[in-house]
């Protein structure tokens, strides 16, 4: 049989040879095995080291017991920490003054509610994360926090911010809400009215409905009140503002609750 030497499909030949004689040995071609690679050593396992806090030394231990309280529960006030805690009040005195000294926590008064406030170093001597987001006052921070938890619980609102900004003036509100209807409004916390009229002025070219002063107790309040009053503001501006203390919104989230 003849055969092209141009295999153009690649089919194997055979070479010709009478049938009447048997065909010639192939060749058996020596298979090439492969080597098997070495066994590669086992990755070392990482165990998950667990996540400790961390525990300040030289403290008392009802200081300890007091600043871990304020960690986890930031919003309650003395009463209830003594009553929690199980301490004294003598103890529990002790234990504040001490903090205070130290520079550790710091008390501030809403109405008739006594706070013990963490201070930064708090946080991260016991290795929680601060949530303070101004470093020019922890007071004032403290006290945002507390109003923006504090409306959290109004199912009114949709949605609670802190440090909201306003527009392109580098300005902020310090808790806005929006909600269920797409309504925003905005709470000023006032510990103070030093700035009370520059804070309601930031707001007279934005859409919110309404800009509430939540002030620390009813002096303060009023003297808000009366600043913005006669502080010379656009009369469409003043119809938005109103003045409240943080005791009304404890009371409407406890009206809720019961």
């Amino acid at each position: 049989m003849f055969h092209s030497q141009d295999n153009i499909v690649s089919f194997p030949l055979e070479t010709w040879h009478p049938l009447t004689e048997p065909p010639t040995p192939r060749p058996v071609a020596t298979a090439t095995v492969a080597k098997t690679a070495a066994p590669r050593e086992p990755m070392p396992s990482v165990e998950t080291q667990p996540v400790t806090l961390g525990h300040p030394t030289g403290l008392n231990p009802d200081l300890t017991k007091v600043l871990l309280d304020t960690l986890v529960y930031p919003y309650d006030g003395i009463r209830v920490r003594i009553q929690r805690l199980n301490m004294s009040v003598r103890a529990f005195e002790k234990a504040k003054l001490e903090g205070c000294e130290k520079g550790l926590i710091l008390e501030s008064a809403a109405g008739r509610t006594v706070h013990v406030v963490p201070l930064p170093k708090t946080f991260e001597a016991f290795g929680f994360p601060c949530p303070y987001k101004r470093d020019v006052s922890t007071e004032h921070s403290f006290y945002e926090g507390w109003g923006q938890y504090l409306l959290q619980q109004d199912p009114a609102n949709k949605k609670v911010h802190t440090e909201w900004r306003l527009g392109t003036s580098g300005s902020t509100a310090d808790i806005v809400t929006v909600g269920h209807d797409g309504l925003h409004r905005a709470y000023e916390v006032t510990l103070s009215v030093g700035n009370c009229l520059s804070n309601a002025a930031k707001y007279t070219h934005t859409d919110f409905v309404q800009i509430i002063f939540l002030c620390r107790d009813h002096k303060a309040r009023e003297a808000a009140k009366a600043c913005c009053r006669e502080g010379g503001l656009d009369p469409r501006l003043w119809m938005k503002l109103d003045f409240m203390q943080f005791s009304a919104l404890v009371r409407r989230q406890e009206e809720r609750s019961s």
